[in-house]
């Protein structure tokens, strides 16, 4: 009730709110009992009527200016890292310098540093001194003090469900959101107690296992257990010695993980119809297109299933992940495995240096122990290009039998650490392990395998972890396949939620299926970030998961003096990787559709130019340098132009009408509409911006034909593209 009473302390207008959370269990109370930003802003401001440890007053907060103090508060917030219960090494979202925060602030504003009025002449030596004694002090401030401060009121932590943005929760309420995560937890997975006789039995073996901490992340309509390995069991052992006991277990995690990775790269039918990503996504899809149109004149009717696990990572039983990961990785084989590690070095189109830690796996018969040699065939497939590599380590003997013990360590030993007690984990994988993924993958691929391995005739099964979407022209094939998942598979611990299934056809017929949410035959159809035309089978992104949200904390951004160029670059960047060639494959999509997903795309970009341009450092401001804003607006156009052309070759060379209608002054009208959409909304600040974009708009449209502007202006209607309304930014 304490948790219903703070809700209700809020006002009358989360009625409706604490309503719903009598009756669905309490999973809406994250989205309103965290502390709203200026909250906990006005606490950190609460300092001006405090003192600092040794009794010394914080002149900055009293005789400097309170706006630049707020500013300067603001600033410090977005500094804040997250964590648990004791914060790591500062680890933060944005990064801002120690000069950006001691920006207009003079050594005049605070007694206790500045001269006295009778001193008439401070040589600069001196002065610098003093500067560099306030700019230790605002450090001090920042770092020792606020931040504990905060640490000591809040719980601060990041989200599932908007990326980069942190949480503060008051660490009472935290405790018991905690605690009802605990107990929905310990209901679904099987966990068994351990016995102090068990404890200091497992203490006495060879091998001490290694213990789990358990933490929730908020997502939108709950808690996400996560748990990593923080330690051994007992405490004989030092700091030091747990640390390096962590570290090997890790590093011959990440074998385990390179070697299964390898495996099925041999054979991908291991892993059945998973896909790990947009490019497995549009791989599978541009497929499935094609050949339906070689088969037949005219597409028909096509029916969808979209389904999910419930519970996938903590249902999989032990048995079953054991014969499954034997299939694998064959111990009575005697394999051995070669894994080479090496550093990746190479510089982008906009000049930034890129380096990554990569792991290469091959079999013993097929090892290359010369570097040179290993350089050499890399090129030969074409996989490295203006890149240096350097090599860090080479392990020549990582046996079959000890990647098995691993893995057995991992899964029937997982010991959880949940306040006081421990735990033993007896069914399911872990989850916030590297390993989690790709061990549900393989247990599902088996699974389809050996229930599903004709059914995709003439259709396509796609797998995104365990989120199933499955697309045929044969009613029949559809309805078997989701009444086997609702039926349910218990030998894979799997079991399909009804809330979260959705059909585009009549499921009257199929048991267990009344609470599945059924759509009309011809629809956009929504899976895993996408909207599926179920009629043309075209490609647009979901930009539903904007809603409510902020761009600002979707996307970092670098405070420096040169914030303008990195707000270029890193615009740019982002750019080219939205430009996917599944919302832009001219073999998938129609022509209208890939012009309304290249203005939306432009459209979310004028959102992050809006976002980048509000978080300027130094009070930079759009007024001062319009030819630079114009022109950072102006390189969208070639940059997504020339990545659009680089997806479709084949395309502009068979089809001469295509590419004349999709060519780059439709593209650069496009993204000066999308600009002027969003920048209008905000004509104080960009009214020096939006006259000469106009003008520019005005200038493509003489050039472009009647055709193709009634196209680019039906493209563009505002009915089209009412999720951008809900965005918060």
């Amino acid at each position: 009730m304490g948790l219903i009473y703070q809700c209700a302390q809020r006002g009358p207008q989360y009625a409706p709110v604490l309503a719903m959370t009598l009756c669905t269990g309490g999973a809406e109370l994250l989205s309103i009992l965290h502390s709203l930003y200026g909250q906990v802003l006005g606490i950190v401001e609460y300092i001006d009527s405090l003192h600092v440890p040794g009794g010394i007053k914080v002149p900055v907060l009293q005789e400097g200016d309170p706006e630049k103090f707020k500013s300067f508060v603001a600033e410090l917030m977005l500094c804040i890292p997250r964590g648990t219960k004791s914060l790591p090494s500062p680890v933060s979202f944005l990064q801002v310098s120690l000069l950006e925060l001691m920006w207009k602030m003079k050594v005049e504003d605070c007694s206790w540093i500045r001269l006295r009025k009778s001193d008439h002449f401070v040589p600069a030596s001196e002065h610098l001194l003093r500067e560099r004694i306030l700019a230790k002090f605002i450090f001090w401030l920042m770092d020792t003090y606020v931040i504990q401060l905060l640490k000591s009121f809040f719980f601060v932590t990041e989200t599932m469900f908007q990326k980069n943005r942190l949480l503060f929760y008051r660490k009472r309420i935290w405790k018991k959101l905690q605690n009802l995560g605990l107990r929905k937890h310990l209901e679904k997975v099987k966990l068994r107690p351990l016995s102090c006789d068990e404890l200091e039995k497992m203490q006495q073996w060879k091998n001490i296992p290694l213990v789990s901490r358990l933490r929730f992340i908020p997502k939108t309509n709950g808690l996400r257990p996560i748990s990593r390995v923080s330690s051994t069991l007992g405490s004989q052992q030092s700091k030091e010695n747990q640390e390096k006991k962590i570290q090997h277990f890790t590093s011959r995690v990440r074998n385990l993980f390179s070697v299964l990775n390898y495996e099925w790269n041999r054979n991908c039918s291991l892993i059945g119809s998973s896909v790990f990503g947009m490019d497995d996504i549009y791989k599978q899809w541009k497929k499935f297109v094609l050949d339906f149109e070689k088969s037949r004149a005219e597409k028909g009717k096509f029916y969808f299933v979209k389904t999910d696990v419930k519970g996938a990572y903590d249902t999989i039983p032990h048995s079953k992940l054991d014969e499954v990961i034997l299939k694998v990785i064959n111990p009575n084989a005697n394999e051995v495995y070669c894994i080479r590690r090496y550093a990746s070095v190479s510089v982008d189109s906009t000049g930034r240096i890129i380096k990554s830690f990569k792991r290469h796996v091959s079999a013993l018969a097929d090892v290359l122990p010369n570097m040179k040699q290993f350089v050499s065939k890399q090129q030969e497939k074409n996989l490295t290009r203006n890149t240096i590599l350097v090599e860090q380590s080479l392990l020549l003997n990582e046996s079959s039998v000890k990647l098995l013990a691993v893995f057995q360590q991992m899964i029937r030993s997982h010991i959880l650490r949940i306040e006081d007690r421990y735990y033993m984990q007896c069914c399911g994988i872990p989850q916030g392990s590297m390993l989690s993924t790709i061990l549900c993958s393989l247990c599902y691929g088996d699974m389809e395998n050996k229930l599903f391995g004709g059914i995709q005739q003439n259709g396509v099964l796609m797998r995104l972890i365990d989120d199933f979407l499955f697309v045929t022209p044969h009613l029949n094939q559809a309805k078997t396949f989701l009444r086997t998942l609702a039926e349910g598979i218990p030998q894979y611990g799997c079991s399909i939620s009804p809330q979260k299934t959705v059909v585009n056809f009549p499921v009257d017929d199929i048991p267990a299926c009344s609470e599945v949410e059924q759509l009309p035959v011809h629809c956009l159809f929504r899976w895993c970030g996408l909207l599926l035309d179920t009629q043309t089978l075209d490609v647009y992104y979901d930009y539903s998961s904007y809603a409510c949200t902020s761009i600002r904390s979707s996307m970092t951004f670098c405070h420096s003096s040169a914030a303008g160029k990195n707000m270029k670059q890193k615009l740019l960047r982002v750019l080219k990787l939205k430009c996917h060639s599944l919302f832009l494959d001219l073999q998938v999509n129609s022509l209208r559709t890939v012009f309304i997903n290249t203005y939306k795309i432009f459209l979310l970009q004028a959102y992050r130019f809006h976002a980048c341009v509000v978080q300027l450092p130094f009070g930079q401001r759009v007024m001062n340098n319009p030819p630079f804003f114009l022109t950072v607006i102006s390189d969208m156009a070639p940059c997504f132009y020339t990545t659009f052309k680089s997806k479709n070759k084949d395309v502009t060379r068979g089809y001469k009408d295509v590419s004349c209608q999709f060519n780059f002054e439709a593209v650069q009208w496009l993204s000066y509409q999308a600009f002027l959409t969003k920048l209008r909304n905000h004509k104080i600040l960009y009214k020096c911006l939006i006259g000469p974009l106009h003008n520019c708009k005005m200038q493509l449209s003489r050039r472009l034909s009647q055709y193709t502007i009634d196209l680019l202006k039906a493209v563009t209607d505002s009915s089209l593209h009412k999720d951008f309304s809900c965005i918060m930014d």
